[in-house]
């Protein structure tokens, strides 16, 4: 699902309608040393907002969640980017905001030749309950290793991975459980039970790309993109996230062990840092030994290794998509 766009987009405005008042700085003699134009919030369907400014006589700014936008929540939604954002333009003009495109700006944008330089795509897989979704959070946050980002870090109940990075970020979080916080709670007409139990039971694992891995790509223009781009995208992350389904061996599998094997995962099981203990090359051969028995000893051990959800196994399942009820309902853009 598309889930955040920023973008600059082709279209003649008046700039004066777009300000949302004006943030000035003096110093201490009372001389002004600079002023900011704020940016002007638009709401959507259900109080949802986005932010646009002025970004030069010819383009507009855009920054915000088209799909809350359109449908008022976020449970689900389209992976397809240039018809989201060709219904979310559409809505736009409807706004008493001084937005006036012409006939070649307005096909411009709906055949994406606009720059990007924010996208968020997510996917949720669906595990037993809100419960079981926490816990395999706390698990991954806990003992995976991410290529090039490291291990993962909390920040309440969410795990990060590259959090800080300038180009993209992974994060693995609760739908249901973000849906009990302030500022992201259900309008009431959406209250309805099978939306509520699918955001409960919901995994939302969201990648953050930025400007910089955007041109890497050669995605950082709408129209490079088509409706398999952000699940590619997503899918593409998570295949550098690295963890063990299997902690602790049956008796039997690790008596079949060598001795030199045995000894390696009693030390990764009890906490030990063996990139310390051990050579590079012999620290990548005896980790290749041991992922055969569903050990990587280049993730950490839980603390806690009793009800720990196994990670893997949900991830090489389908994320679970849009159910056929919520386009019964009229829910999906």
């Amino acid at each position: 699902m598309i889930d955040w766009v920023t973008a600059i987009l082709p279209c003649k405005h008046d700039p004066s309608r777009l300000i949302d008042g004006l943030i000035y700085s003096y110093d201490a003699l009372g001389n002004q040393q600079w002023m900011v134009e704020k940016k002007l919030s638009i709401e959507g369907s259900f109080s949802s907002k986005v932010q646009i400014k002025s970004h030069d006589n010819f383009h507009i700014w855009i920054s915000g969640n088209p799909t809350k936008f359109l449908q008022g929540h976020n449970i689900f939604g389209s992976n397809d980017l240039l018809h989201l954002m060709g219904l979310f333009f559409d809505e736009l003009l409807k706004q008493d905001i001084g937005l006036c495109p012409d006939p070649f700006q307005y096909n411009k944008i709906k055949d994406g030749e606009y720059q990007l330089t924010r996208v968020d795509v997510n996917e949720s897989w669906h595990l037993d309950n809100k419960k079981d979704v926490l816990a395999w959070i706390r698990a991954v946050g806990s003992t995976a290793y991410m290529k090039h980002r490291g291990a993962g870090q909390f920040s309440g109940d969410t795990a990060y991975f590259g959090k800080n990075s300038r180009r993209w970020s992974l994060k693995c979080y609760s739908k249901g459980h973000e849906l009990s916080a302030k500022g992201h709670r259900l309008p009431k007409e959406l209250m309805i039970p099978e939306l509520l139990e699918y955001a409960d039971k919901a995994l939302r694992i969201e990648a953050v790309i930025r400007s910089m891995e955007l041109k890497r790509l050669g995605l950082d223009y709408a129209s490079n993109w088509d409706i398999d781009t952000a699940t590619m995208l997503l899918r593409s992350y998570l295949d550098n996230l690295e963890m063990s389904d299997v902690y602790m061996l049956k008796d039997d599998v690790l008596d079949s062990l060598p001795m030199r094997l045995r000894m390696v995962y009693q030390s990764w099981l009890n906490g030990d840092d063996l990139k310390q203990i051990m050579t590079k090359p012999t620290f990548y051969r005896v980790r290749k030994q041991l992922e055969k028995y569903g050990v990587d000893i280049a993730t950490a051990t839980p603390k806690e290794k009793t009800n720990v959800v196994p990670l893997v196994r949900y991830l090489k399942a389908e994320p679970v998509g849009i159910p056929d009820w919520a386009y019964e309902k009229k829910l999906v853009a």
